[in-house]
């Protein structure tokens, strides 16, 4: 039986699609292939969001290349999928697929003005003089006009240090995740947009906070507070824990983190995919993890609480508790 849109989860979808572009890749390992079967077994949403994008894509499968527009000739992984995605754009158009693609993680990532891979960090200025560090796997798309100076953060988590501009009219300067936005005050602040939410964390200055579905007057968050927030609603403000993003030294601070959130930040920097028993879920982190070798954070993890890690291969990795 056909699942239906309404049971795949748009985030499931944007997985599914993310797995379909590697496998069409033509540089597959054996370690994404085992990575993926066990990405299907995980939950029968996983399976229901393959099967329906593996039968959409199909009908890009039976169209000539030349009119798929799928000329590989582009040379490198990243040009190879970019090219997939805008041939499954172009077969799948209309409806629910091209908001699938056109509206996901996956193609606004292969589209994007800029991007980071995982791993990756990258500092840039833009055309007004601001200042962005782009953290691990992150992308976003810059708009500025007249009235205006806008950026679109489609993943990830970005470093802002707006820059002043003594011209008038004055633009504003917002980020505009998919839960809503933030309005900078002549500040200095990072964004992150995770599946769930989007943090924001205020370091100078002032950023007004604008959940996309809340009825709400925006929220202040003054300098030294963070904040989360879905489409329709904000968490309470919390004090930050230091006056600099840790990430930008390349390490992951923790301050008595809960395990399974802990594992959550550091799956951020590596790929594929940790997962963790629920039997040591609330296990506590503390402490300064350096990023360059996250393999080692594990291994510290290994010796430091009751767990063991098994790595079905090195794109899977399972935290659960210590035999005993």
């Amino acid at each position: 039986m056909e699942a239906s849109n309404d049971i795949v989860s748009a985030e499931h979808r944007q997985q599914a699609l993310e797995w379909l572009v590697t496998m069409w890749s033509g540089e597959v390992t054996p370690e994404e292939q085992l990575a993926l079967s066990n990405w299907r077994q995980a939950a029968p949403e996983h399976e229901l969001a393959w099967l329906q994008l593996a039968k959409m894509a199909q009908r890009l499968r039976s169209v000539p290349p030349q009119t798929a527009g799928l000329t590989l000739r582009e040379s490198g992984r990243r040009n190879q999928r970019r090219v997939l995605l805008r041939g499954l754009l172009l077969v799948c158009g209309g409806g629910a697929a091209v908001y699938t693609l056109r509206g996901s993680s996956p193609w606004q990532t292969m589209t994007a003005q800029y991007a980071t891979a995982t791993g990756e960090r990258r500092d840039l200025v833009l055309a007004d003089g601001t200042r962005i560090s782009m953290n691990t796997a992150t992308a976003f798309d810059v708009h500025f006009d007249a009235g205006l100076r806008r950026i679109d953060l489609h993943k990830g988590e970005i470093l802002v240090t707006t820059a002043h501009e003594p011209a008038t009219p004055h633009r504003d300067f917002v980020v505009v995740t998919r839960h809503g936005m933030a309005r900078a005050l002549g500040t200095r602040f990072t964004v992150y947009q995770g599946g769930e939410h989007t943090r924001v964390e205020v370091y100078e200055g002032v950023v007004e906070v604008r959940p996309r579905l809340s009825p709400d007057a925006p929220l202040r968050l003054p300098a030294g507070r963070q904040l989360r927030f879905t489409a329709a609603a904000a968490d309470a403000v919390r004090a930050l824990p230091s006056d600099y993003p840790a990430w930008l030294d390349g390490v992951l601070e923790a301050e008595q983190m809960r395990l399974q959130d802990f594992l959550a930040e550091l799956g951020r920097y590596r790929k594929g995919v940790i997962r963790c028993d629920p039997a040591v879920a609330n296990e506590v982190v503390s402490g300064r993890y350096p990023l360059g070798d996250t393999d080692k954070v594990l291994a510290a993890l290994e010796q430091a609480l009751p767990v063991r890690i098994s790595y079905a291969t090195p794109y899977w990795v399972t935290v659960q508790a210590k035999k005993k």
